[in-house]
């Protein structure tokens, strides 16, 4: 049955994950993990949350995002690799394991990237995932629904015994991982959503093919992405003028504005996109909250409103909240929402793919703010507001 997941709480949900810290992880002792060879590091441009280095046994992936809550994963991509010992601290994966579990939509179009779909087992609430092959996949009953809760069913993960675990930087991740890990089922904790730059969090595709023995194949797509950007931000850069339309952001819940701080992915793709963020002067990576007073003195007059959660209409946005219509860009009709793309059980494609796609967001931002760079481009995700 296709779910129904109002605006406004969608939005909240995705903002209060980015508010959330990471608490995972043991601290780094001293140990061989700890003191991998920098010389057989693998450079990440962009990418700050992980590291990947090359070791006889094929890959050692470490992902840190707070000093001291380090984890340590040996990828080993070959049978004769699993007599070499294991280094104190870190947990055995083998890149040729075939049954998986993810936790996240967002690693979802890792695997269908990489063609490695077959390899999903398990996922938590199945109706939010969009994905095309996937959604093939879960018809057939070859995907196992680990419940609709906020934690995925912890005993139903252990039945089905996959080779590794993927999940989130947030929520109650610590608990999960202790008792998977007692279980003897390794866990891989994914932090892309406190990547700073959207291009940061696409290149988390790379960890995704080390474990799944495709680091290759994650170069050659995120080199193909990374390429995509540049591109749109250099056409975005070659508006003659300097005209940067003013931004708005975010939609309010229970009187509190929830918007991307100055530091975001989404400020820095408005950035890039030629627009003026008009909450660039407050910092923060994940989301502000703000009164409505505050934002009706920086806002009303921004000429762009751009990601105003998943309202259908002008006219359902004006009478879930009057205060909406006291903004210019409301008045102009100058509202999108990134509902364009739709799985076929409610799912936004955003929310799934767009962390991996941040060059057809930007495109989707260039075509918003300045058409005349991007007539022959499609929207991807967003969508302009109608009555």
């Amino acid at each position: 049955m296709q779910r129904s997941y109002p605006g406004i709480h969608l939005y909240l949900a995705i903002n209060l994950l980015l508010l959330a810290g990471f608490s995972c992880g043991e601290k780094a002792k001293r140990s061989e993990a700890s003191s991998v060879s920098e010389s057989n590091k693998i450079p990440m441009t962009y990418a700050q949350g992980f590291s990947l280095y090359k070791t006889a046994r094929g890959y050692t992936l470490r992902t840190h995002f707070e000093p001291g809550l380090d984890q340590w994963y040996e990828i080993r991509t070959s049978a004769t690799s699993d007599s070499l010992p294991l280094p104190k601290g870190s947990q055995p994966i083998f890149a040729d394991s075939k049954k998986l579990v993810l936790t996240a939509t967002t690693q979802i179009p890792h695997l269908t990237y990489l063609g490695a779909e077959n390899r999903l087992l398990a996922f938590p609430n199945l109706d939010l995932i969009s994905s095309p092959p996937v959604r093939k996949r879960i018809a057939a009953g070859q995907v196992i629904e680990l419940g609709t809760g906020p934690s995925p069913d912890l005993e139903k993960i252990i039945a089905v015994d996959p080779g590794w675990v993927m999940v989130s930087g947030f929520g109650d991740v610590e608990k999960l991982t202790e008792k998977l890990k007692a279980a003897s089922i390794p866990v891989v904790v994914n932090g892309e959503f406190l990547e700073p730059h959207p291009l940061g969090r696409a290149e988390w595709i790379k960890a995704t093919g080390a474990l799944l023995g495709e680091l290759e194949a994650a170069d050659s797509i995120f080199s193909r992405i990374e390429t995509g950007y540049l591109a749109a931000r250099t056409q975005a850069a070659s508006k003659k003028g300097g005209n940067r339309p003013s931004v708005v952001s975010g939609t309010l819940y229970k009187d509190i504005w929830y918007a991307p701080g100055k530091d975001s992915w989404v400020a820095q793709l408005v950035r890039d996109a030629g627009g003026a963020y008009v909450f660039d002067h407050l910092k923060g990576h994940g989301s502000l909250a703000l009164n409505y007073e505050f934002v009706l003195d920086h806002a009303r007059e921004a000429s762009y409103w751009i990601g105003a959660a998943d309202f259908v209409s002008l006219d359902e946005m004006g009478n879930t909240n009057p205060k909406y219509r006291d903004f210019r860009a409301f008045s102009k009709g100058q509202v999108y929402t990134y509902t364009r793309n739709r799985g076929e059980t409610g799912g936004l494609m955003y929310f799934e793919e767009g962390y991996l796609r941040p060059d057809w967001v930007l495109w989707d931002l260039i075509k918003i703010l300045h058409p005349e760079k991007a007539m022959d481009r499609d929207f991807h995700y967003f969508q302009r507001l109608h009555e």
